[in-house]
């Protein structure tokens, strides 16, 4: 099947709006888990805390900074980019006002809201990295580490978690369980799902045009039919 030039950046929107709809779905099954927030939450209310500012324009100050730093490691901001700064948060809020996630009735219940974001997050985020309109400011970053230092993505995307997350907690933001497992887990998981788009492009071929993973090849052993 021979798509046109044409159709392939409305394919590549529509690939981005699905993933930012899944992240947006994830955070909000993160919070509702009652069991503590992702790190990058935890650094911005510890910002607010002190700043005066809400947590949305922490959020927007902060990725103003890392879009910045990604630019001089070699990672020019695109679509993607400002995209995922609009729909996550506006996605989040339609999740939330749609009462789509109900809050866990029990910190066993909790424990899988977490392992599902975890798993969404990674899938959203290895999605929308792969769909080519470029990464948002936090994924940018990643992806201009990972080229500069050739670490696994596991390394780098855990070692960024872990260090906001040190610094949301000097602040005073709010750390829980779900912080943790969110913070060790979701490297892993955007891992994995890099690796399973990867192998979808070599089942697909729709897939293959419209998606390219953006890091080399790991030793996965993840497996299509």
């Amino acid at each position: 099947m021979r798509i046109p030039k044409r159709a392939l950046l409305p394919l590549r929107l529509v690939c981005l709006t699905l993933a930012f709809v899944v992240i947006g779905v994830a955070i909000d099954v993160s919070i509702k888990a009652n069991l503590g927030v992702g790190a990058w939450t935890v650094f911005h209310l510890g910002i607010a805390g002190h700043s005066g500012w809400t947590q949305g324009q922490v959020s927007q100050i902060v990725g103003l900074a890392i879009i910045a730093l990604s630019y001089l490691l070699g990672i020019k901001p695109a679509i993607g980019t400002v995209l995922n700064m609009l729909l996550i948060g506006w996605f989040f809020d339609a999740s939330v006002a749609m009462r789509l996630i109900p809050p866990a009735p029990s910190p066993a219940f909790g424990l899988l809201y977490l392992l599902a974001s975890t798993l969404l997050m990674g899938f959203g985020g290895a999605m929308y990295m792969s769909a080519g309109l470029g990464a948002g400011p936090r994924d940018s970053l990643m992806l201009a580490l990972i080229r500069r230092t050739a670490w696994p993505v596991r390394s780098i995307r855990t070692g960024m978690e872990i260090t906001v997350l040190g610094l949301g907690w000097l602040l005073g933001g709010p750390v829980g369980l779900g912080t943790l497992v969110l913070s060790m887990g979701l490297g892993p998981a955007v891992e994995l799902f890099f690796e399973f788009f990867r192998l979808l492009t070599t089942k697909s071929e729709l897939a293959s045009t419209v998606m390219s993973v953006p890091v080399p090849k790991t030793r996965s052993t993840l497996k299509l039919g």
